[in-house]
Formats: C-alpha cells, sequence, structure tokens
C-alpha cells in the first residue's frame, strides 16, 4: 500500500510517529474525517493546503475541482 503524506499525518497524529508501519483503524478513522473536513475549506484555505502538498491552485476554478485536484494529487503521493 502506497502512503500519501495526509496519511502519513493521520499516523503521526495518532501514533506520534510518521512511519507506515502504524497504521491501524484508528489512524484510518482519523485520516477519514480530515478528507470530510476538506469539504468545508474556503477556496483560500484549499489554496494552503495544496501549497503545503506542493502543488499550485487555481482559485478561479470551482471549489469542487479544486477539491479533486487535491485528492488527485494525494493519491499519487
Amino acid at each position: 500500500m502506497d502512503f500519501t503524506e495526509e496519511m502519513l499525518d493521520a499516523i503521526e497524529h495518532i501514533k506520534g510517529r510518521r512511519e507506515a508501519a502504524y497504521w491501524d483503524p484508528q489512524c484510518r478513522k482519523y485520516y477519514e474525517e480530515q478528507q470530510k473536513n476538506t469539504k468545508n475549506l474556503s477556496k483560500d484555505e484549499l489554496e494552503i493546503k495544496g501549497r503545503k502538498l506542493g502543488i499550485e491552485l487555481d482559485k478561479r476554478k470551482s471549489k469542487d475541482k479544486l477539491i479533486k485536484e487535491i485528492e488527485n494529487y494525494s493519491k499519487k503521493g
């Protein structure tokens, strides 16, 4: 299984270590909750999240398209 930065963030938040070997159902639950929260972010907040991931988002696009770009980039790792 390939781990995204967000998945590693979830492991670090729950376990205190940033190692894929610590992935468990508790980490998955936290990760899924964080993914749901992405839909509640403003375009500005999505832009900041994209920059943290290393991508530049065009805020002229719809919010749904910005979210998809972040999700697609996160899946690629």
